[in-house]
């Protein structure tokens, strides 16, 4: 029965924390649908290749493939593993105390690039980069550690995995369907000198292209802002986590260590409204107002 209820708050936390993702995929299912034609055949296709897709990104299989494409390797030399495991055990004992149901195995990866980052993939994949070792304190480490947990913790990054498989299938079909219409646009530009069909044709086709191609760029801009949306939230989210695990003040010291080092360009408004990411600014007064209230009681 507890691993029901712990099932059940996963799913839970899930579901709450991403719905634009889970709601983006269903538009992205429904789309490659119509663009195949709709009818039985065409659902059962897109069923399949995201059913396929998904379970694979999702295996032991997916979680290797996905370090690899973004580099990362186990700590390996002594230095490495007995500077980065403690903290990361510690910041992991921390989750597993206030949320038994956490992901198990979660394991810590470094990536070899010198700027400042860390990120979790997968279901059991957080990495640091080099950038970041040599950038943070250990306690500044454990609270980005406990921030990436977090994301674990709400299923943030299997949210994004669905999303992504969504978009790429979309992309395939798209990418298909201008491969046409560029045949067909070379081949009534050939005839269309001789022939007064073949001139309305090259036309027709002419015309279809500028629809497909802005209906493109439209649905995109918006699906990123959308989902922009969801990742700003689910980062402040993530941040809330790491304070109710207790690295609260130690998150809040690495970003204002970050707000030094970063040389933030003015940003457009489109670029602002797909950003993945809050202002720090923002996002320290947000931790700040929490451990404020911890003390204050």
């Amino acid at each position: 029965m507890e691993k029901i209820k712990w099932l059940l708050e996963a799913i839970g936390r899930f579901l709450a924390s991403n719905y634009l993702y889970i709601a983006w995929f269903f538009v992205y299912f429904m789309l490659a649908w119509g663009l195949l034609g709709g009818g039985e055949a065409g659902f059962m296709l897109v069923l399949v290749v995201y059913s396929v897709s998904i379970t694979i990104a999702l295996s032991p299989i997916g979680e290797i493939l996905l370090r690899l494409l973004e580099n990362c390797r186990e700590p390996q030399t002594e230095v490495e593993r007995d500077y980065l495991l403690p903290l990361f055990e510690e910041a992991y004992e921390s989750a597993k105390e206030l949320v038994p149901s956490i992901n198990q195995g979660i394991k810590i990866y470094i990536m070899d690039a010198m700027y400042v980052n860390a990120f979790a993939i997968g279901r059991r994949t957080i990495a640091v980069t080099r950038g970041a070792l040599e950038t943070f304190t250990e306690d500044e480490l454990k609270g980005i550690l406990a921030h990436e947990l977090g994301h674990m913790n709400y299923g943030h990054t299997k949210a994004l995995l669905l999303s992504l498989i969504g978009n790429l299938f979309f992309s395939v079909i798209i990418w298909f369907f201008r491969l046409v219409l560029n045949i067909l646009q070379i081949a009534t530009n050939i005839f269309a000198h001789i022939s007064v069909i073949a001139l309305g044709f090259a036309f027709f086709t002419f015309i279809i292209r500028i629809i497909v191609e802005a209906s493109t760029f439209v649905f995109v801009n918006l699906s990123q802002i959308i989902l922009a949306l969801n990742s700003r939230t689910n980062e402040t989210q993530a941040d809330k986590f790491a304070h109710d695990i207790g690295y609260g003040k130690e998150l809040i010291s690495s970003m204002y260590l970050l707000q030094k080092i970063s040389m933030n360009k003015k940003m457009r408004l489109a670029d602002r409204a797909k950003a993945s990411h809050p202002h720090l600014a923002y996002r320290i007064s947000k931790l700040e107002k929490l451990e404020r209230e911890a003390v204050t009681g």
